[in-house]
């Protein structure tokens, strides 16, 4: 197996005929690597706001680097629901021109979803925010909305006040906002339901990679694990999960080195090999601290 600095893995990637990912994954997570959020709810700007500056195809690569993070965040999977607003039905307003022409976002490439996978008919931001709120609440455990978009009110409606009312009617609740584009308006009303929502602000352009979005999600989706007594391993603190959830989360990590080796570096895929072990191999020090060791880990075997 071969551990290596981002430098030498440079080195050796300019050289080498082949590469196997060797993945293995402890049912245990990492002392700071458990779920705590188990539902995200994704609601984004369909608008003709979003025509402008290739604004929406910003946000299909956004996504893209979402769903790349997620397999490794915490123990990969979340119940991920899509819903959008801005389209010219509903409520009717005069500058809810849609982008549905487009192709929308493709829900069926998450891991899981929510029971109601994809919502439409939705015109201003008010509006959607009302049928998220309806929407996590029909689903179990606790739930984040990420608002994504330039967060431009059409209706003449108060979503502040909108976000204030659904919070108060679901305690954990949590609305984190993104924002594309530089509107004023959107600055302002993102900031605020961010606020009340007891979430984050953030501008989506300041995401720039699935590593960013890893490190956001961990600290916002994340909590610290409780320690042996954490539910799902047992008391020596060894991995209980499922052979077959271990094994299909060991390669999604896999398949997430792999797809930053073939965008960053240009390795071809076909040769990049992957081996799935699940938790049947551990790293030495594994049996002594399984909570702070590198059970979770993809290694690098390189053929010349």
């Amino acid at each position: 197996m071969l551990p290596c600095s981002r430098g030498r893995l440079n080195q050796l990637l300019t050289a080498c005929l082949a590469v196997v990912l060797i993945s293995s994954f402890s049912g245990m997570a990492a002392a700071d690597d458990c779920k705590r959020i188990p539902n995200i709810l994704v609601l984004f700007d369909a608008s003709g706001f979003m025509k402008e500056k290739s604004r929406w195809e910003f946000f299909l690569q956004q996504m893209d680097l979402f769903v790349q993070a997620m397999p490794l965040t915490a123990d990969g999977f979340f119940n991920v629901g899509v819903r959008h607003y801005g389209l010219k039905v509903g409520l009717g307003c005069e500058n809810t021109e849609s982008i549905l022409a487009i192709q929308p976002w493709d829900p069926e490439r998450f891991l899981n979803a929510f029971p109601k996978t994809v919502s439409y008919g939705v015109s201003s931001l008010s509006a959607g925010l009302r049928a998220s709120g309806d929407e996590v609440a029909s689903v179990e455990g606790k739930s984040v909305i990420l608002l994504i978009g330039g967060g431009i009110e059409s209706c003449n409606a108060e979503p502040v006040k909108v976000a204030e009312q659904m919070c108060r009617n679901n305690p954990d609740l949590e609305i984190h906002t993104f924002q594309i584009g530089n509107a004023p308006e959107g600055n302002f009303f993102l900031r605020a339901i961010a606020e009340r929502g007891r979430g984050t602000y953030n501008r989506l352009e300041d995401v720039k990679s699935s590593a960013m979005w890893h490190a956001w999600m961990k600290k916002n989706l994340v909590m610290p694990c409780a320690g042996p007594t954490q539910q799902g391993s047992s008391q020596t603190g060894q991995a209980v999960g499922p052979v077959e959830f271990n094994l299909k989360l060991s390669r999604k990590r896999a398949e997430a080195v792999a797809q930053y080796l073939i965008g960053t570096h240009h390795i071809p895929s076909s040769q990049i090999g992957i081996l799935a072990h699940g938790p049947t191999q551990m790293s030495p020090q594994s049996s002594v601290a399984p909570v702070q060791s590198g059970a979770r880990r993809v290694e690098f075997e390189i053929s010349y």
